[in-house]
């Protein structure tokens, strides 16, 4: 029986033989109703027969979740066989990716602070900057230009253009969002808020960050095992020997150079879990990525209203017994819960949990509430906000 229920019925009762009006009944419900959650609500009884009240240790579970099919553990992988000193993996504009082995056995950087020798191998990636692509950067300028034309079609064709280049010109773009020309600031404006949507939807979709994609600067980047820098690459060409033959590359022409490395790094994130994310209905995917043996901690805070109980009633990320058990004994209403992958086993993060995966998968996150609770329709206004950490292993 329902507790708002059960109180109609009392009421119902003690008004016989007196005669109140359809709108004082409802305001005695409310008042005995108000009165009765003021009782309960510290601790986990309930009257008699309020089946609303927290199931002692004999109760039958408010939930028993089907049991979950496991993710089988992958096996780990052999390690990679060392790469050759001088091998690289190069993204050109055109498209197109050329892998084989430099000419060079180091790249020199010009910085501010003197000229530094690279050797290849010590090489994560290298992304060079505008000032190292000349036609990029005319391109550029004209498509800049263009966005001033008293026609109609080139000021469009022009918008369409820079949009395609992508976030990386953000920076070469935001200093015209305050241009005087009232055309060049509107399609300027335009483009940089699409930009901030792509980056938005990327965020919440991809797993992995996409280097090539960054915002785009003057100077060359290079990163090695030990460190960043940016400056000057030099030679302003390689010789490579590919298995289609000898090549040379201009540095203008490459959009990104690697080297594949087995070294994973450790994820930082943060993640907002609205209360309508209840594990019953939904889970919400972190896009962090998540394999066998990783180290992972999440820790959480925040509140959501537990509208079932009155809109003062609240809850964080710990959940609280008086709103009856997500799962029984275990992970109580309104406490934050996790799966790896959508097959995954539900557990507890409360405010803070560290475990090593045992599956692999993408990290998901929600909010566990008692079936006849997240199944009515109820709303439970607020947030979670989780930070995760991801350590390899």
């Amino acid at each position: 029986m329902k507790l708002r229920d059960w109180i109609v019925g009392v009421v119902a009762v003690a008004c016989l033989g007196f005669p109140l009006t359809a709108s004082a009944q409802l305001e005695a419900v409310e008042a005995v109703f108000e009165a009765v959650q003021r009782v309960i609500r510290p601790g986990p009884a309930a009257p008699p027969g309020i089946d609303e009240a927290v199931p002692d240790d004999t109760a039958a579970p408010a939930e028993t979740p089907a049991k979950e099919e496991k993710e089988e553990p992958e096996t780990p992988r052999k390690p990679r066989a060392p790469l050759p000193p001088r091998y690289i993996l190069l993204k050109l504009l055109d498209g197109s990716t050329i892998a084989g082995d430099l000419s060079v056995n180091e790249i020199k950087v010009k910085t501010e602070f003197g000229e530094l020798t690279v050797p290849i191998a010590k090489i994560k990636s290298f992304t060079p900057g505008l000032d190292s692509n000349p036609k990029a950067a005319a391109d550029l300028k004209t498509k800049l230009k263009d966005l001033e034309s008293d026609d109609y079609n080139t000021r469009e064709q022009a918008h369409k253009d820079l949009a395609a280049m992508g976030a990386k010109i953000a920076k070469q773009l935001a200093p015209f969002a305050a241009s005087e020309n009232a055309e060049v600031k509107r399609h300027v404006s335009e483009i940089l808020k699409e930009f901030e949507q792509q980056a938005e939807e990327a965020s919440e979709d991809e797993e992995g960050e996409n280097k090539a994609n960054q915002v785009w600067i003057n100077e060359d980047t290079v990163e090695t095992t030990d460190f960043t820098v940016t400056g000057k690459i030099s030679p302003a060409e390689f010789k490579m020997a590919s298995k289609y033959g000898p090549l040379t590359i201009a540095l203008g022409e490459i959009v990104q150079a690697s080297r594949p490395m087995d070294i994973r790094e450790s994820t930082r994130r943060s993640v907002t879990v609205p209360g309508q994310n209840l594990a019953s209905r939904s889970f919400k995917a972190t896009g962090v990525r998540v394999q066998a043996g990783d180290r992972v901690t999440i820790t959480a805070s925040g509140n959501i209203t537990m509208s079932p109980w009155g809109s003062n009633a609240s809850s964080g990320p710990e959940g609280m017994p008086n709103y009856g058990w997500y799962v029984n004994g275990s992970i109580p209403g309104g406490a934050l819960v996790y799966r790896i992958g959508d097959k995954g086993q539900i557990q507890k993060a409360g405010s803070r949990v560290s475990f090593t995966a045992k599956t692999s998968g993408t990290l998901q996150l929600a909010i566990g509430m008692m079936p006849e609770d997240s199944n009515e329709g109820y709303n439970f206004p607020g947030e979670y906000k989780a930070r995760i950490k991801v350590d390899p292993q």
